[in-house]
């Protein structure tokens, strides 16, 4: 890469660096604003993909920070906040960051040392998998409500899930709405309803150890992350499909393996391994399956094998970057976590995130999310995963595709 293009991908690692440990922000509203922000600068068309993709696989390392810290997740580790809290209860905050960050570095080095084989698996796959994508949402969108253990919840999941399954028909059938809704749509899913529901807490976070020993097993350490690299890697070829679901399919895989460290393991590795295995799902179908890379596509195009390897790269470096960096700051968080003030710091994030909608989408996309965030605090409120607010793109597919 030339001078201009490490230095689009620093400003996009540390951007990255920003936008995770901003509570709320997902890393579908930060691309749009990296865009932006590209364009601002005059950069040219493969330095603003590389500066989003940069940004996307370093924000899947630090989102971590505040959703263990503050219990303040966006849609990747909403299903990883309780067994992080769970280890925070027992003072193992370090152990709990150093292995969400083992978890990331695992998939992106299994993925990219395995491009070849996966680029060859995908051409001889794609048939089936279209052909088959329409069962496979279903199965999906039935294991987002079955995977609940009673009939109550299971009740309660269909109810939210049936809910925001409409209001994306709505949104994403009307021009009304505009050409690009999931800005506003998720930070009111993921951000400001975690806050808003977050704003009532007074709990104070233990003083932490700062032993990051792993007490996990290694042959368990490596299952896990297999196993939510796997997982992360098959959902990114699907529409509607995301991170969340893929951890709903990787428990059912590892039932044997469940304590808190097992499953933080996991969502860690799905949520980088899908950031980063959608970029060759790019490359190979030409289907954009998250919002960094429907930015990349508005930028490029059709992706030349050229353009894939400099991306592929620029994400590997951001990696590294993140990595080092997620466990730079884990230790200063922690020496302070015991006197955060959360109402402040909530208040804070939905903020930025209100500003920030404003601007880019004005008063319809301060509509939308005020709807999605009356419906994103209905699943903690009633017990129920947030996956179910998936149902938002799940059913708008399925009704394109059945």
């Amino acid at each position: 890469m030339d001078t201009t293009l490490l230095l689009l991908t620093t400003l996009g690692f540390v951007c990255g660096v920003t936008t995770g440990l901003v509570p709320g922000i997902h890393v579908n509203t930060a691309a749009p604003l990296a865009a932006s922000l590209a364009a601002l600068i005059d950069a040219p068309a493969l330095g603003a993909a590389v500066f989003v993709c940069a940004l996307s696989i370093t924000h899947t390392f630090i989102d971590f920070l505040p959703a263990t810290l503050l219990g303040v997740p966006d849609a990747e580790t909403a299903l990883a906040v309780l067994p992080a809290h769970r280890m925070m209860r027992e003072g193992r905050g370090m152990e709990a960051i150093r292995l969400s960050g083992i978890a990331s570095l695992f998939a992106v080095v299994v993925i990219v040392s395995s491009v070849p084989l996966v680029m060859a698996a995908l051409s001889r796959l794609y048939p089936f998998i279209r052909y088959a994508t329409p069962l496979l949402l279903v199965w999906c969108s039935l294991l987002t409500v079955i995977v609940h253990h009673t009939w109550k919840t299971r009740v309660c999941a269909a109810s939210v899930f049936a809910l925001s399954g409409a209001y994306g028909c709505i949104v994403l059938g009307s021009p009304w709405f505009g050409s690009d809704p999931l800005f506003p749509i998720f930070s009111g899913f993921f951000g400001i309803s975690t806050l808003l529901v977050s704003l009532g807490t007074t709990s104070r976070i233990p003083e932490q150890d700062r032993d990051a020993t792993m007490l996990l097993p290694r042959h368990a350490i490596v299952s896990s992350c297999a196993r939510g690299t796997i997982a992360g890697s098959l959902v990114a070829t699907l529409p509607g499909v995301g991170a969340s679901q893929a951890a709903v399919i990787a428990q059912l895989f590892g039932q044997g393996a469940g304590s808190a460290r097992s499953f933080i393991a996991t969502c860690c590795s799905i949520n980088t391994a899908n950031a980063l295995f959608a970029l060759l799902v790019l490359f190979q179908f030409d289907k954009a399956r998250n919002g960094a890379l429907v930015q990349v596509q508005e930028l490029l195009g059709s992706l030349t094998h050229h353009e894939m390897c400099i991306l592929i790269a620029t994400m590997v470096c951001a990696a590294g970057a993140a990595f080092a960096a997620l466990h730079a700051l884990a230790s200063p968080l922690l020496a302070y976590a015991t006197r955060i003030d959360y109402a402040k710091l909530s208040i804070t994030g939905i903020v930025i995130q209100v500003l920030a909608i404003a601007t880019l989408a004005g008063y319809r996309g301060l509509l939308m999310c005020a709807v999605a965030a009356s419906i994103g605090m209905l699943p903690p409120l009633m017990g129920v995963h947030r996956t179910t607010l998936m149902a938002f793109l799940l059913v708008p597919v399925l009704s394109f595709t059945i």
